[in-house]
């Protein structure tokens, strides 16, 4: 059997298991809303709410979000598999992904030396340290740098196609 059809299979299995505990969970926040006399979803939660319903209604979000989980670190895992696996396929292709990795790398430097951290309370009482703020900083730099860049490649792409 072809790995294709495989992958198809346990594809459709995750689903069809994320799909029953999504409908699982659903019908139980209907019944414990019902046993509590709540009528909406966010009371379950609500500040000062019973520890009993939010240990309960936790506990039905937990199957769901484990399944994410393991999806979420299986695909990062086949991702890596794919990339190096296809990296060694190739070996000229490793100076061109180190190219774009150094070029990542200097992007992201830049943005931290002009990102600057201010500390900043929280409405809950914590505080943002400067270090935390510029990282935060830098990280929003580095996108805006970046989303500039590929929106001005595909503008340039299109009037390029345009000219020719």
């Amino acid at each position: 059997m072809k790995i294709s059809k495989i992958l198809s299979y346990v594809v459709m299995a995750i689903g069809i298991l994320g799909a029953v505990l999504l409908f699982l969970m659903s019908n139980s926040f209907d019944d414990i809303m019902e046993k509590y006399g709540i009528t909406e979803t966010k009371d379950l939660v609500r500040e000062g709410g019973s520890v009993e319903i939010l240990n309960e209604a936790t506990s039905l979000v937990t199957p769901l979000y484990t399944l994410t989980l393991v999806v979420f670190i299986g695909i990062a895992v086949v991702t890596l598999i794919a990339v190096f696996s296809a990296l060694a396929k190739n070996p000229s292709s490793l100076k061109n992904t180190a190219i774009g990795i150094v070029a990542f790398l200097v992007v992201g430097l830049i943005a931290y030396f002009i990102a600057e951290g201010v500390e900043t309370p929280l409405r809950d009482g914590e505080i943002i340290t400067a270090g935390e703020s510029k990282w935060v900083g830098a990280g929003l730099y580095t996108f805006y740098f970046l989303a500039a860049t590929a929106v001005g490649l595909m503008f340039f792409s299109g009037v390029k196609k345009l000219i020719k």
